[in-house]
């Protein structure tokens, strides 16, 4: 039997897979490899960095796929059903989307794939594929295997593999289909496995891929005193809540911790019934400070778009980037994710745009905001990247800590060619 893994990239991406760039590999491929019984013979092939082998004949095409990639996705399952291979399709978007996925799948895993994944395997070979599988439960982080990086090209990424501790979220923002997906309640990985995992990691620096690693803060202290030993340096997301426990960010900086990307979403605190997690932004000046005390370092994320968001929101999100020195930014439009309840807001409004998959890439604005013309928009978003990626505005931002200097200054870089990219091609007409 033949297993063939693949994480569609958009047709626009395909020009990334000559060379290498902060793309991560997929880990949730990986770990589907590790739980496929052994005589099983398995190929991953990872879009982004390499083309998909269609001279191959798989018995089963399991495709992971989200909603920017759903489109690409299809043509993918179309081409392989056509050669008679069975399709079986999970993620976000068809957890969210189950009959429009079936159009083009035998079979769609709604949610985590684990829990059902050998079962789906045994049914396929007594040929009893059903059309939905959904798990009764979330997956168990205990029992959640290494995931077999080996499988993939991993001289393509920026780290050849990364690391996760958690999975769940308890905000619930309007935006995010993350919630729906694991759930609302943290669960977390024994910190055991993971400094196991760790161990048998040969190099210096690690990426964590946990929405928030410091969503309980007794384990994070406990993952973090265990990490000291280790001698590594990392960087993972965190809420800004980790600036009120010092000894948190004590341990954080002991342990290694070179950055932090903070999902601060937006500085206006009218926008808190969108972004549950929002805190006062008055606040967050002193929050940085104390975060960067502890010589860590503040990647910023922040969304444009919300229903209270004005031209002027632009201008004072990058003089707040600027004035308490955030190391790096980004700066994604609102997206209405299908499954959330901001999607479901737009289409009773009528506002949504398109519903081209394609499209729905935080880059592109796919429904009308409330405040702002549509191209305007994309005028203020790209003076908003220009500024922040600036030479003067990049060297102006660098870290003190002399050590973290290359890590941030090859992210602006990096935004800063993104940006004029996004300049260039990413404004296309509905």
């Amino acid at each position: 039997m033949r297993l063939y893994l693949i994480a569609p990239c958009r047709k626009k991406d395909i020009w990334r897979k000559k060379r290498v760039t902060f793309t991560l590999p997929p880990m949730s491929l990986a770990i589907l490899a590790s739980l496929t019984p052994e005589k099983i013979e398995i190929k991953i092939t990872d879009e982004l960095v390499e083309d998909i082998a269609l001279s191959s004949d798989p018995d089963i095409v399991a495709l992971s796929v989200n909603t920017t990639n759903a489109k690409r996705a299809y043509e993918i399952a179309e081409y392989f059903r056509k050669k008679g291979s069975k399709i079986i399709m999970g993620g976000i978007h068809p957890s969210c989307m189950p009959e429009e996925a079936l159009q083009y799948a035998d079979s769609v895993v709604a949610g985590e794939g684990e829990p059902l994944w050998q079962n789906i395997i045994s049914d396929f070979q007594r040929g009893r594929l059903k059309a939905i599988y959904k798990s009764a439960d979330f997956s168990d982080m205990s029992i959640v295997p290494k995931p077999k990086w080996e499988l993939l090209n991993n001289n393509r990424y920026f780290v050849p593999r990364t690391f996760q501790v958690s999975r769940g979220c308890p905000y619930g923002c309007s935006f995010c289909s993350s919630t729906k997906f694991f759930g609302r309640h943290y669960r977390f990985k024994p910190v055991k496995n993971v400094v196991d995992e760790i161990k048998d990691y040969p190099k210096k620096f690690l990426v964590f891929v946990d929405d928030n690693i410091v969503g309980n803060h007794d384990y994070a202290r406990e993952l973090f005193k265990s990490l000291m030993p280790l001698k590594k340096r990392w960087v993972a997301q965190a809420s800004i809540d980790i600036a009120k426990d010092q000894r948190l960010l004590q341990y954080a900086s002991d342990s290694g911790c070179a950055g932090l990307l903070i999902g601060f979403e937006s500085i206006r605190y009218s926008n808190k019934k969108d972004v549950k997690k929002l805190r006062d932004p008055q606040d967050y000046a002193e929050m940085i400070r104390l975060i960067h005390s502890y010589r860590i370092g503040v990647h910023g994320s922040f969304v444009f778009g919300f229903d209270e968001d004005t031209e002027d929101v632009f201008t004072d999100t990058i003089d707040f980037v600027i004035r308490n020195r955030l190391e790096c930014a980004n700066y994604c439009k609102l997206t209405p994710f299908p499954g959330t309840e901001l999607f479901e807001k737009m289409k009773s409004e009528d506002r949504l745009l398109t519903l081209d998959w394609s499209k729905y890439d935080r880059y592109h604005l796919v429904f009308k905001p409330k405040h702002i013309d549509v191209n305007r928009f994309y005028i203020l978003t790209d003076d908003a990247y220009r500024r922040t990626f600036s030479f003067y505005s990049i060297l102006k931002r660098m870290p003190n800590i002399i050590s973290n200097i290359p890590y941030y200054l090859a992210i602006n870089l990096s935004y800063r060619l993104g940006a004029k990219s996004l300049r260039n091609s990413e404004r296309g007409k509905f």
